[in-house]
């Protein structure tokens, strides 16, 4: 899997969102996670009171509550 290096500054797009949260889940590699993980929480330092992308993305991982 090649990664697509999103080039525009994060945003509040929601667009954006939605693009990361879909790369996350596809990485078969965990260093693909980590680069991900990374840019995430540089969208949440630049959006500090949109919902936390990070944290979206390690619930991702987690199993779901019966």
């Amino acid at each position: 899997m090649s990664l697509t290096l999103i080039t525009s500054a994060p945003s509040s797009d929601a667009a954006y969102r939605t693009s990361l949260i879909r790369q996350y889940l596809a990485a078969a590699d965990w260093t693909v996670e980590l680069h991900l993980l990374a840019e995430a929480s540089d969208y949440d330092r630049a959006n500090p009171g949109a919902p936390s992308l990070t944290d979206e993305l390690v619930g991702s991982r987690l199993p779901a509550a019966a």
